[in-house]
This record gives structure tokens, sequence and C-alpha cells, in this order.
């Protein structure tokens, strides 16, 4: 199995596989190309992308998890949201992101050592900010922060395509429980605030499973997580390692929604509210 192969999503876009199942996305205007993350690391990433164009590239983390944070050591300027610094010195180091790597492919990577990944990125991040605007040449992309299943979670919008990576910011069994994540309560500000933006786009993309989703995928996120704080919530348990979770809406055999919906969360439900003083 090839470590990494890719298709053309768009006239701008290719989306990059990596044997983990992860997804990585370059964007390439008539001047620049930016790589939106980096996968888990393993093998040569910046080798492939160096094939596919010959753009001058930088680098935006969407978030500090080793699965989209854990390639990026061999690329020059790498942006990542100040919020996700302390994240990403440990989740994208060499344990983690091997790790991870063995968990979710252990026929191709549990024999793999650390020769097999990139190594762990010294050089440094330089700041994503809310708003913040890359000029490629006819293709513009916007960082919006979507703080929720990480602090400094960003999804970037193609303006002139109308397209936008929500990436692990809002999907159909988001993960946001974890000491990085914020509460429930946050996290449905942060969609109602990524909601305005929604005249803005037609197409969804996604980090993992199908590449593209329903954009009402937002609605039903916004929904589930307005049912949690309510108590309304189905509250179907989800175990996750040592972990005791619950999962907000029941899902049947293949992980969809048992209602036909779309939009899910995993969450703790001590972490819904956030603290008062």
């Amino acid at each position: 199995m090839d470590i990494y192969n890719s298709r053309r999503l768009s006239g701008t876009t290719t989306q990059i596989m990596d044997c983990t199942g992860v997804y990585a996305f370059l964007v390439e205007g008539e001047e620049k190309a930016v790589l939106i993350d980096t996968c888990t690391g393993v093998g040569d990433l910046k080798g492939y992308v160096e094939k596919l164009t010959d753009k001058p590239l930088s680098v935006i983390l969407t978030h500090g998890h080793c699965d989209h944070a854990g390639g990026a050591a061999p690329f020059g300027t790498v942006y990542l949201n100040d919020a996700d610094l302390k994240l990403v010195q440990y989740h994208a180091g060499m344990d983690m992101k091997m790790d991870y790597a063995r968990f979710c492919n252990p026929e191709v990577c549990g024999a793999m050592s650390e020769k097999d990944f990139c190594p762990v990125r010294t050089g440094g991040y330089s700041s994503l900010r809310d708003g913040q605007r890359f000029d490629l040449g006819g293709v513009t992309l916007e960082a919006i922060q979507v703080p929720g299943h990480t602090k400094g979670m960003t999804c970037i919008l193609n303006i002139e395509e109308r397209t936008i990576l929500f990436g692990d910011a809002c999907n159909n069994g988001l993960f946001i429980w974890a000491e990085e994540a914020t509460t429930i309560e946050e996290y449905l500000e942060s969609l109602i605030k990524l909601k305005k933006h929604e005249q803005r786009y037609d197409t969804v993309y996604m980090s993992h499973g199908d590449v593209t989703v329903d954009k009402r995928v937002l609605d039903g996120s916004i929904e589930v997580c307005r049912e949690v704080m309510d108590g309304k919530a189905d509250g179907q348990p989800f175990d996750f390692m040592e972990h005791h979770l619950l999962m907000a809406k029941k899902t049947n055999e293949k992980g969809e929604r048992a209602d036909g919906g779309i939009g899910n969360l995993v969450y703790d439900p001590k972490k819904v509210f956030r603290e008062r003083t």
C-alpha cells in the first residue's frame, strides 16, 4: 500500500490521503500554494507534495492533533492558531503519532519504527489568526476559528471557489471531551458564529471519512449541542480507551444517526457547561 495518494477535487484543490485515513488538502493559486494539514507524519509528505506542485508553498494547520500536525516538520512556514501551541508540542510528538498510525492501520504501520516517520517539528509556528487571509493569486483563503474539538480549531474558507474545510470542527461523530476541547456550551457559541458564514460556501470538505458532506451538518450539530445542554440528548454510552463517554444521538451499526439526521458528537457529561464564578 502506498503511504500517500491523491485526487483532484476542484480546479484549485487536491485531496491527499495518508495510510491512516486522514486527509490533507493542497490548494493552488496562480502564484502560490498552501497545504492545509500534514497528516500523521508517516513517510515523505513533503516529497509527495513537491510532485504535485512547484509553486512556493506554505502550510496551514487546522489544529494541533497528531493526525493533522504530525507531518509538519519538513516544511518552512507553518501556521497554527496560538491556542493550540501547547497541544501540538506533545500531541504531534513521535510517540503520539506512531501510536496513532499503528492504531489506525496496524497492517501497514504496525511494524514501522521512528525512521519511517518524519521528525518532530522544532522550527516553531507562525500565528494563524481568526479572519486571516492568504492570497495565492486568484485564490483567497480565509481562516475562521471555531473552538470546540480543540481551542485553536480553525476552518478554512476558499472564497472564490465557495468551498470550506470543516475538518474536525463539525462532523457526524465529533470528539469534544478531551482536555484540549471546550465545553459544549462554548462549542455551541462557535458553531453559531460559523453559521454566519453559511452563505459564503456551497461545498463542505471533511478531514476523515466522506470528503464532502451536506452543509446541513452544521445545523444538525447546533441542534445536538442544544439537546445536550437541555438534557434531551440520547446519551448513548461510548467507551474510548479508558474513557466512559456519551454519544449525543443514538447510532446504528454503520455509525449513522438512528433518526436519519446528520451531525453528532461524543462528549463528557461533566464538561457541558463552562465554569461559573
